[in-house]
């Protein structure tokens, strides 16, 4: 398996190759600066999940596609460690099944420790999330309201709208998200 940061540059180079975007404008728009992506593109940084989603929602792509392996044949079992995890402060994602192209939508699994909050983040025009609280609470931010999401409970919404997520509570909470992208 590469290392991680190789495996994202390589594969943010990759696609921003392939939507013929230079550096310069993908800097411009995103507010990445340019030898932070040349950074990330030569493996030598490590960006923060902040930065990965600006680039991603310039690049109009989902966030795991920057850990996507080589495609795995049909039927294929999914483990937790498969793809590389992406660590926030106090929470992590770890990606159970990457972005694919034909069926428009990936899988995380995240942990989220007591009393961390997610940074505000949005995806672009059409994206939708599915958020199952498979353990604990889970306080889910959609612009000025918040929703108690419980274990076993779930919540879907159009995310191309600022949002994060907080643990409140003293214990840990995990949940599944599922992100369907539009075509």
């Amino acid at each position: 398996m590469k290392n991680i940061n190789t495996k994202v540059g390589e594969n943010l180079k990759k696609i921003r190759k392939a939507r013929n975007l230079t550096m310069d404008t993908l800097s411009n728009e995103s507010g990445v600066s340019k030898s932070m992506i040349s950074e990330i593109e030569r493996g030598i940084r490590n960006p923060s999940v902040t930065t990965l989603w600006k680039i991603a929602n310039v690049l109009k792509t989902p966030l795991n596609y920057f850990l996507k392996d080589d495609a795995k044949s049909s039927p294929t079992i999914y483990r937790m460690g498969d793809h590389s995890s992406i660590d926030g402060n106090g929470y992590s994602f770890h990606p159970l099944m990457n972005f694919d192209e034909n069926k428009r939508f990936e899988i995380y699994f995240n942990e989220y420790k007591p009393f961390c909050s997610t940074e505000t983040s949005f995806h672009y025009e059409g994206v939708e999330e599915f958020v199952l609280v498979s353990s604990g609470k889970l306080d889910v931010f959609l612009g000025n309201e918040t929703f108690k999401v419980e274990e076993g409970q779930v919540i879907q919404f159009a995310a191309d709208k600022p949002h994060h997520y907080e643990n409140t509570g003293n214990a840990s909470c995990k949940a599944f998200i599922l992100m369907f992208y539009p075509k």
